[in-house]
């Protein structure tokens, strides 16, 4: 079975999650969900960010020690992935003893190669995204991410010579066309390299939060040396050697557009100095934002997804984001337009097809599954239907086109809506001699759902779940994309048991 190994960023754990975290896990989980159902064997990763000095500073202010705060704030996010179905394969923390050992020999490997060297350093830094910037950099002043007015700071610290890679990570972004998507990101970060590089501070002086450099207690690994080494730690490097052959390297690392910069360019040059391959692909989504203003903790506009999903549920909430954002790109949440995808896309077209096609089964087949009988033009316009969904959806889901994936599935539900319309079984089944082209018509509205239930399997798993359970056929994952893919397959003879309404209808909240 081949390996995919994807990582999600890591978050600072300094606030609660909010909706643009869930963003990209609900993406990455989309991801390794069709992975799994092309068979591959998935290794998935999330976890958080705990040695910022971020987060020692915001527990100061809450009168909480960093590792009491810690250890209530990081297991908020792996109990939202488990309620947002993320099927996440680890949830690493950066105060693992594990990673510590981890950060520690990255930077042993890279100052034996001459690549770390101590000098003074003098600028501007923000604290909120705990990056340094030059004054060409700022934004009127301030950072060009949270808005706020950076920190001088000089002090001496260790540095990392990514200057000595600038040519090799030239050169492997022109072998490596595809290594950052979308493209817009990937022309963004060759510019930078194009434009020169600058080495960069992997450590703070005197910091009391963080793990300690090799052989001087007074300096701490600059948070975002140690964080990007996360990816290696949960896949076993210094701590268990055959994992690590068996994921390393990444195949896709999946991250915001305001990080790209450490993930496209650093991380490359620390892995070759460590003596390891860079990760194949870098996915950088876009931002999801409120009345034009970024989600974020630190400008008060956050989201609680617990707040949507309590109304509307979570593969509502799920398929919403992919559906409505375009995953590589920027997007705005809008309760008005969840709303409406879900009494229309979700209640309308898919739900209402279901209760439909179960009823029908129910009332004129004793709630059995009838067998086909010979096929008529309709049925043959069904098919191709079908077979333009599943070709057009693994396309897309494979680009990270999630958005468009799920046009494809919606494109086949509106062809079984149609379907109905034009054969009208409910018509036909008043006539008793015509009761084996009821069947056929049922037999292959049936299928058309057991299918559906797979095509949407990754992006609403729980929804994919149910379809299956209530056309008493097995669910997405017990046979591969290929396989389900094929046209009527789901068993005659079969009980169709139904089942309540997918998506009840909803009033919209004030």
């Amino acid at each position: 079975m081949p390996s995919f190994y994807q990582a999600c960023a890591i978050d600072y754990p300094n606030g609660n999650p909010h909706l643009g975290h869930a963003f990209e896990k609900i993406g990455a989980d989309c991801q390794a969900r069709f992975k799994r159902l092309k068979g591959f064997d998935v290794f998935f990763s999330t976890g958080v960010d705990e040695n910022s000095l971020n987060v020692a500073r915001t527990a100061a202010a809450a009168g909480l020690d960093a590792r009491e705060f810690i250890d209530s704030m990081s297991p908020r996010f792996a109990a939202l992935w488990e309620h947002l179905d993320v099927s996440a394969s680890a949830f690493i923390r950066t105060t693992e003893p594990r990673h510590h050992q981890a950060a520690q020999e990255f930077f042993r490997r890279a100052q034996a190669r001459g690549d770390i060297y101590s000098d003074r350093y003098e600028g501007w830094y923000c604290l909120s995204c705990e990056n340094y910037y030059a004054e060409d950099e700022l934004v009127e002043g301030v950072c060009p991410i949270h808005r706020r007015a950076p920190e001088w700071l000089a002090e001496e610290n260790y540095f990392f010579a990514l200057t000595r890679y600038q040519e090799r990570l030239r050169t492997h972004f022109l072998d490596n066309p595809d290594f950052v998507i979308p493209r817009s990101r990937y022309n963004e970060m060759l510019a930078l390299i194009e434009g020169g590089l600058k080495d960069f501070s992997v450590s703070r002086h005197r910091a009391d939060w963080g793990i300690p450099t090799p052989d001087d207690p007074d300096h701490v690994i600059y948070v975002w040396f140690d964080a990007l080494i996360n990816y290696a730690t949960v896949v076993g490097f210094t701590s268990d050697d055959e994992a690590f052959r068996r994921w390393w390297p990444c195949d896709a690392q999946v991250i915001g557009k305001d990080i790209l910069r450490f993930h496209a360019i650093y991380w490359p040059a620390m892995l070759w100095s460590c003596g390891l391959e860079p990760p194949a692909k870098i996915v950088s989504h876009g931002f999801i934002d409120m009345a034009g203003e970024k989600l974020s903790k630190s400008r008060g506009n956050v989201i609680d997804p617990y707040d949507v999903t309590e109304y509307y549920g979570v593969d509502p909430l799920r398929y919403y984001l992919l559906r409505e954002m375009r995953f590589l790109l920027d997007g705005s949440f809008r309760r008005e337009t969840l709303h409406s995808r879900y009494n229309h896309d979700l209640g309308n077209d898919l739900g209402n097809l279901l209760n439909r096609c179960v009823a029908m089964i129910s009332r004129y087949c004793d709630g059995v599954l009838p067998p086909p009988g010979e096929a008529a033009d309709e049925d043959a316009e069904l098919q191709s239907a079908a077979r333009s969904a599943w070709s057009d959806a693994e396309r897309h889901y494979a680009a990270w086109e999630f958005s468009e994936a799920l046009e494809s599935a919606w494109r086949f539900i509106a062809a079984a809506n149609r379907y109905v319309d034009q054969t009208q079984p409910f018509r036909l089944a008043r006539d008793p001699a015509a009761g084996a082209r009821v069947g056929t018509i049922l037999y292959h509205l049936a299928d058309c759902l057991r299918q559906i239930a797979v095509l949407v399997y990754p992006a609403m798993p729980g929804v994919g779940e149910r379809i299956s359970s209530q056309l008493g056929c097995p669910g997405p994952g017990q046979a591969s994309w290929d396989e389900s893919a094929r046209w009527s397959t789901i068993s005659p003879g079969n009980s169709v048991p139904g089942g309540r309404p997918l998506f009840p209808r909803l009033d919209m909240l004030d």
